[in-house]
């Protein structure tokens, strides 16, 4: 099968994350059919495919499998059969390496083919890059992000940090309920909360802080005893996240001998910053000039992405291949459809990426 057959394939069958059963399978089927044999499971439903010819250090081609839990709403003959979709376009990816790894088959250089899982989570990289880092020495890796950000055939990239450290934070307000006739007799976990969300967002960090979702309560005449906030810090390096969250646990400390309410900070998932090595930034700029792509050195963004992982053990490249026309949703829009012409190009810019590294 050739690589946008293979896509329609995935694209129909999304899988959360570490749930890939189905899309392992389907990816073991089609290595092995076109003639790859040396295949590791790795992280539960990853793939690792060595490919081995001389005594050199490996090259890493790596793509993200997972889907996320969005229904699907673009209306096409190859749209999800079930309630997840690919709308963070790892479908592409996937498809994209593949191709690749047809282009590189009689190539004599060694390489490693990672099928990742579980890049929605955060925890799918750290895994791999567990795996890999002990076992094979390892010259460079290389991932990608499709976006429609940027128009078809255009590259971005960046060296230093091109994508931020993201990490999860969640925080529970313990108080004590109360009727709120009584209210004195209890201790208002919102009425903290709310003096809390007031602090974040007057404070000045060099990173971005917000929260996107407050629960908690019993009823409507119960003062409120938990309270639970779920956010995210995106900054250039954990290091300034670790600030961060060490100022709010200062704040929430203060308000609790204020007001009496306890709390507790836990962290979700962490993606650590991605950096783009300086030489294999130049090796992608020249790439790109000379296969004829629209090449475009862009500013930090605040995306967090798990190839970071990688990006903090191994001389790393990462880069946006732009896929924009007509009307554009972003990411993890439930509309969100590159089309299957770019995956070729892709696949091109890859194979011709691990030539050359």
């Amino acid at each position: 099968m050739n690589e946008i057959e293979l896509r329609h394939i995935l694209h129909m069958n999304p899988e959360l994350s570490f749930k890939e059963y189905n899309t392992k399978e389907t990816l073991r089927r089609a290595v092995i059919e076109i003639g790859y044999d040396k295949i590791i499971e790795v992280a539960g439903t990853g793939l690792v495919i060595e490919k081995k010819e001389t005594e050199d250090p490996y090259v890493v081609l790596r793509a993200d499998m997972d889907a996320l839990p969005i229904k699907e709403e673009t209306g096409w003959e190859f749209a999800s059969r079930n309630e997840y979709m690919h709308a963070c376009g790892h479908d592409f990816h996937m498809s994209a390496l593949y191709g690749a790894m047809k282009r590189l088959r009689n190539v004599k250089k060694n390489f490693l083919f990672v099928f990742q899982p579980a890049e929605e989570t955060g925890g799918g990289a750290k895994k791999v890059v567990d795996f890999l880092r002990y076992r094979y020495e390892i010259k460079a890796a290389v991932g990608f992000h499709v976006t429609d950000e940027y128009d078809a055939g255009t590259v971005a990239s960046r060296p230093g940090v091109l994508f931020a450290s993201a990490t999860e934070f969640d925080v529970y307000f313990k108080g004590v309920p109360a009727h709120v006739a009584f209210a004195e007799k209890g201790k208002d976990a919102l009425k903290t909360a709310v003096s809390f969300l007031g602090w974040l967002y007057n404070k000045k960090w060099n990173a971005l802080v917000g929260v996107g979702k407050i629960s908690g309560g019993r009823a409507r005449n119960i003062v409120p005893d938990e309270i639970k906030l779920e956010g995210t810090i995106r900054s250039e390096a954990l290091r300034i996240t670790e600030e961060v969250i060490s100022d709010m646990v200062k704040q929430l400390g203060e308000l609790k001998e204020e007001t009496g309410v306890g709390f507790a900070v836990e962290r979700g998932s962490v993606y650590p910053e991605v950096r783009v090595n300086q030489n294999l930034f130049e090796t992608l700029r020249a790439t790109c000039q000379r296969l004829g792509f629209s090449f475009v050195e862009c500013d930090m963004k605040w995306t967090g992405e798990d190839f970071g992982y990688f990006s903090q053990v191994f001389p790393s490249l990462s880069f946006w291949f732009g896929v924009g026309e007509g009307e554009r949703f972003g990411l993890h829009h439930p509309r969100f459809l590159p089309n299957d012409r770019y995956i070729p190009m892709a696949a091109d810019l890859l194979a011709e990426l691990a030539m050359v590294i």
